[in-house]
């Protein structure tokens, strides 16, 4: 099994309650301050609580069937989608900042004279780790979110009686 198959596997509880009873065992373990962000409409049976995850949280998202309680992990999008667009967006203020600085010393002009330009080397520098970045944000939040779901299942299962 791979790391990343790994990560998405959350197990199953199976439970002999109905689905008023685990919903309202859920509400009471969330009363008590053990299940944060918990949200379940009134019959529905899927719930979501936090899976707090470094640096983008996740939804823990419980669904309630005949064979128990099922579980899966959602990343939020909103909070990496403005992460995102900040990556790219601040770039290009940069350019001109970092022209302008590298230029008020001597040296710079002497070195760069006609030859090169700030951009061509301040680009690629900057872009260039932007997938990297993200690529490595993504993946250490959906492993502290796991994790972080993986203590709470614990706690549901406890309530639940497994």
């Amino acid at each position: 099994m791979s790391n990343k198959e790994s990560i998405n596997q959350l197990q199953s509880i199976t439970t002999g309650m109905d689905a008023s009873g685990v919903f309202g065992a859920l509400l009471k373990l969330s009363k008590g301050g053990n299940l944060a962000g918990y949200v379940h409409n009134s019959g529905d049976l899927a719930a979501k609580v936090d899976a707090h995850g470094t640096p983008f949280d996740s939804d823990l998202v419980i669904e309630y069937s005949v064979d128990g309680v099922r579980f899966s992990l959602k990343l939020r999008s909103k909070i990496p989608a403005i992460f995102m667009a900040l990556l790219l967006v601040t770039v290009w203020p940069g350019l001109p900042l970092t022209d302008s600085f590298m230029y008020s010393f001597g040296w710079y002009e002497r070195l760069m004279g006609d030859s090169i330009d700030t951009w061509m080397w301040y680009l690629p520098m900057t872009v260039i780790p932007i997938p990297f970045v993200w690529k490595s944000a993504i993946k250490k939040s959906r492993a502290s979110a796991h994790g972080h779901a993986v203590e709470t299942i614990e706690k549901i299962q406890a309530v639940l009686g497994a």
